[in-house]
This record gives C-alpha cells, sequence and structure tokens, in this order.
C-alpha cells in the first residue's frame, strides 16, 4: 500500500520547502497503517531523520512486539528515541518530552528535517500542546510514598489517594499513578486535578505539519493479525520470557503493552497459549478503535493521507 503511495504529492513537496530549523513533521495515524515506511520514503527525499512518538518502541526489551524498525532501515536513514529504555522504568511522557527536545536540538545541528512517527496519542499532544506544569518530585517525596504505600497497603493507600483526588482516582488505577498523586500532594499540597486545569506548557515551539495516515478499519484490523502472528513465528514470546524471568512489576508501562500482558498470563500458567493469542489480537483491535477515536476527535491534520 505505502509501495504505491507518491511521497511528492502526498506531503506537498512542490509547495513546501520544510526547513530543518523551523518545521516538524508529523506522521502519525493508528497501529499498523505503514506510519514508518510511509515516513522513511519522505526522510529520503527531504534529507531527514525520523523520531519515535510510540510509546511502546521506546522499550529496549521489545524489539518485535514493538514492531520497531529493522536493523536494516535503521542504517539507511537515522532513528531517533527507539529502544533506549529499560523495561523495568516507569517511563512518562514528560520523559520522552524531555529527551525529544535534546534530540531536536542535536537534529538541528546536522541540518536534517526531524519527521515524528507515531500513534500515542498523548505523546504526539504533547508536543503539540505542551504537557501540565506538574512539578518534579524529590528523591525525598517519592520515599516517603513508598513507604506509606507498603505501611497501608495497595487498597488503603488507594482509599487515601481517592479522598485527595477522587476525580483522578476515579480514572487512574495503578500502583505507579498512585504513587504520583500521592508524591504531588505531599510536595505541593495540591491534587493532580488541580495541575492537570492549569494551563500546558513545554509545547514544541516550531511550525507542526501534522500529517495522519488512514486505512480502512477492517483492513488494520487483518493487517494487525498478520503481523501479531509474524511477530510470534520470529521470537516474540521469547521476548515476553526474558521480561517475565525478571519478575517485572506488573504495574509498570511495558507489563501492560499489546501482546505482553497476555503473553505474561500464559508464562504465569494462568490461561492456555491460545487464549493469550486471542486476547492480544482481540486487544489490539479495541486499541485501533480508541487510536482512530482519539484522531478523529483530537487531533487536527494538515493534511490526511487515505491509503488503499
Amino acid at each position: 500500500m505505502s509501495s504505491l503511495l507518491n511521497v511528492e504529492s502526498s506531503f506537498d513537496l512542490a509547495e513546501n520547502q520544510y526547513h530543518y530549523k523551523k518545521d516538524l513533521i508529523i506522521v502519525a495515524g493508528p497501529t499498523c497503517v505503514g506510519k514508518s515506511s510511509i515516513a522513511m520514503k519522505l526522510a529520503k527525499k527531504i534529507d531527514g531523520v525520523l523520531i519515535n512518538a510510540d510509546s511502546v518502541q521506546v522499550y529496549k526489551d521489545l524489539k518485535l512486539l514493538s514492531a520497531r524498525p529493522s536493523e536494516e532501515d535503521m542504517s539507511q536513514i537515522p532513528h531517533f528515541l527507539y529502544g533506549y529504555v529499560k523495561s523495568q522504568k516507569n517511563y512518562s511522557i514528560a520523559d520522552w518530552l524531555q529527551q525529544l527536545k535534546k534530540v531536536l536540538l542535536d537534529i538541528e545541528k546536522n541540518k536534517k528535517t526531524a519527521i515524528l512517527v507515531g500513534g500515542s496519542g498523548l505523546y504526539i499532544n504533547a508536543v503539540i500542546n505542551g504537557l501540565a506544569p506538574i512539578p518534579g518530585l524529590s528523591e525525598e517525596i517519592k520515599i516517603k510514598s513508598v513507604l506509606k504505600l507498603n505501611e497501608i497497603g495497595i487498597d488503603r493507600f488507594r482509599e487515601l489517594n481517592f479522598n485527595i483526588d477522587p476525580n483522578f482516582v476515579n480514572k487512574n488505577h495503578d500502583k505507579h499513578r498512585l504513587l504520583r498523586s500521592y508524591g504531588v500532594f505531599l510536595q505541593t499540597n495540591k491534587n493532580m486535578t488541580y495541575w492537570h486545569k492549569k494551563p500546558r506548557q513545554g509545547r514544541i515551539k516550531k511550525n507542526i505539519y501534522s500529517f495522519l495516515i488512514n486505512l480502512e478499519r477492517k483492513l488494520i484490523y487483518k493487517k494487525c493479525e498478520l503481523r501479531f502472528d509474524n511477530m510470534l513465528k520470529e521470537g516474540a514470546l521469547k521476548e515476553v520470557e526474558k521480561i517475565h524471568q525478571s519478575n517485572i512489576d506488573r504495574s509498570l508501562p511495558v507489563a501492560k503493552c499489546l501482546g505482553v500482558k497476555w503473553l505474561l498470563c500464559y508464562l504465569d500458567k494462568k490461561i492456555s497459549f491460545e487464549d493469550a493469542v486471542m486476547y492480544s489480537k482481540r486487544d489490539t483491535r479495541r486499541y485501533v478503535k480508541r487510536q482512530i477515536t482519539w484522531f478523529a476527535h483530537n487531533y487536527i491534520p494538515y493534511k490526511t493521507i487515505h491509503l488503499k
């Protein structure tokens, strides 16, 4: 599909002289529509580089299950922010945005045009609109939060957080988000809902050309299923086995990634391999649906590219 795409007309290359210092191109869309291969073709035309905006492709241990670009692709065009985060790290959007700003400065020095590629709506939204100005937590506060959790247990800790910020806790249940919520309150005496209502800060100050890659939903579902089968043939289960052997905290983001969650359950001997595959494919379809909805309501593209 992407092989038939006319890059010059799709990205208006005759009209737009993308400038390495002033401009940032975003190639966004649901998973499995071919964003990376399209962005590669664009990069070759405009002397560009690719930057990852996918929350799963940041993880070092998930080369196959994250559908990270191949070594061959990476050797042809410089790629940034792929496979550099350890699974044990509770990596946040703020962490990624901070790294992105450093990478953009380096790319500017080399006079290359930056092409941001991904389907993680919250990452893309942070680039365009910035983030709520929630202060970073001191190590002392982080330790106090963990000690409180260990002292009273997760159920009472959730109740404690609910009393501080019911709106936040109703939408955020996992341990790491509760720890952060409690820590923010300890440090600032303001809850997360207060901070999320503040004006956003830290957006990327460039001219943003936001492209949306679109494909018929049923075709995306089919491509996702085929891709997951191929991932398993290539050794995706071994990737998850390594994570399983590390006794990973199941509340960490990597343990909830598509495919990882149910394969971990299989390795725990809680479900069959067939069920792990079935649930992983089901969750991927649901994720695609959520992505399509998010892009429809939260992303105003400079141009939509419809694939057939």
